[in-house]
Formats: structure tokens, C-alpha cells, sequence
């Protein structure tokens, strides 16, 4: 009976992970084709075009990378202290990400600073890896993802490709349905993010009850 119950709770996590995956697609596409160029969770890339920009000494190229990497470590200091002493709570996390997400919303369809939506796309991002990390889960950055699925498809390790490809998918599709969203409904862009947070917080508020 507990293993039941402790199966259907793992299946719920990997089903929340994917959304919050898809969701990562979705801000990221719109960052990078929206909001000034970088990525709103993919904290590397940002790091390398920053180290490019002041290579250079293109300040106007430094600030967009700056403020998202920025935005994004401000998300993760956040909520892991907002939430430090309650460090298997989800459900209110969630919610503030949602909170941020919906003032995105109103913010892109005001026609609000990119920079500023930037900063704010890149906070979220950041609430959510640490969200993520409670859940054992990436949702935002998946090289490490990509590098242990193939690892242990061809060392026969513990973590399967399966669950690293429904992640890399779900990055996949959210960033396909932000792009058409672009092309046909600019302003339902950031909603897509906030149905597909909504729905992973449903997934995870649901008790499984054995049988």
C-alpha cells in the first residue's frame, strides 16, 4: 500500500517536472526573442555572452545577459530563503512563480521595458529551479539532463533516458507553442506559462488515494 501511494506521488513529481519544463520553454523563447536576446534560465549561456560583451566592451550588449543572470540568481535567493525552513513545501512556491508570471503578463501586454520584463522572466525562472531542486527535478537547465541520459544509455547507469527525454521534449514544444503563440497571439505568450505552472500545481495538490 505505501509503495503504491509512494509510486503515484513519484509519478505526479515527473508529471509536475515536465509542465514546469514546458513552462521553462515558453519564458525562454519569449526572452530570447522578446525580451533583448538572452535566455531567462539558461544561466550559462547568459554568463558567456556577458564575458563576450565586456570583452569587448559593448556595454549596451552587457546589460540584457547582466540583468537576466542577475534576475535569476535573485529567484533562486528568494525563494530558497523564503521557504528555508520549509524545505519540502512546494505549493506556495508555485504560487508566488505564478504571481510573478501574471505581472509578466500584464507587463507584455502594457507594453512595459523589455529590460524589465527580462528581469522579471529571469526571477521566475529562478524561483523555479529552486522550486525544481525540491523535487529533485531540473526544469530549467538540462545540459547536466542530456549529459546523464546519455551517460546511462551507454553505461548502463541508474538514471534512464526516458524521464531526461520527456524533459528535454517538454523544453521543446513549450518553446514551438510560445514561438506560434508569437505569430498568432503575442500578448498569450506569458499565459501559456502561467496555465502550464497552474496545471503542475494541480498535479502535485492531488493526494493519491490507494486501492
Amino acid at each position: 500500500m505505501t509503495e503504491l501511494v509512494a509510486g503515484r506521488a513519484a509519478s505526479r513529481v515527473a508529471t509536475a517536472s515536465t509542465l514546469l519544463a514546458a513552462a521553462s520553454g515558453v519564458v525562454d523563447l519569449w526572452a530570447v526573442t522578446s525580451l533583448g536576446g538572452p535566455f531567462a534560465g539558461v544561466v550559462t549561456g547568459n554568463l558567456v555572452t556577458v564575458g563576450g560583451a565586456a570583452g569587448r566592451g559593448d556595454a549596451t550588449a552587457l546589460w540584457p545577459p547582466l540583468v537576466a543572470v542577475l534576475g535569476f540568481a535573485a529567484g533562486v535567493a528568494v525563494w530558497s530563503f523564503a521557504w528555508r525552513r520549509r524545505t519540502q513545501a512546494v505549493g506556495w512556491p508555485l504560487g508566488a512563480e505564478l504571481a510573478v508570471l501574471a505581472a509578466l503578463a500584464v507587463g507584455w501586454v502594457l507594453a512595459a521595458p523589455a529590460l524589465v520584463l527580462l528581469a522579471g522572466a529571469a526571477v521566475a525562472m529562478g524561483g523555479q529551479s529552486s522550486i525544481a531542486l525540491r523535487l529533485g527535478e531540473s526544469t530549467t537547465y538540462l545540459t547536466g539532463t542530456l549529459t546523464g541520459a546519455v551517460a546511462a544509455l551507454v553505461t548502463g547507469g541508474p538514471r534512464g533516458p526516458v524521464a531526461a527525454l520527456k524533459q528535454l521534449a517538454a523544453v521543446v514544444v513549450g518553446a514551438a507553442a510560445a514561438a506560434l503563440l508569437l505569430a498568432l497571439l503575442r500578448s498569450a505568450v506569458p499565459v501559456l506559462a502561467i496555465v502550464l505552472v497552474v496545471v503542475a500545481l494541480v498535479v502535485l495538490g492531488r493526494r493519491p488515494t490507494a486501492r
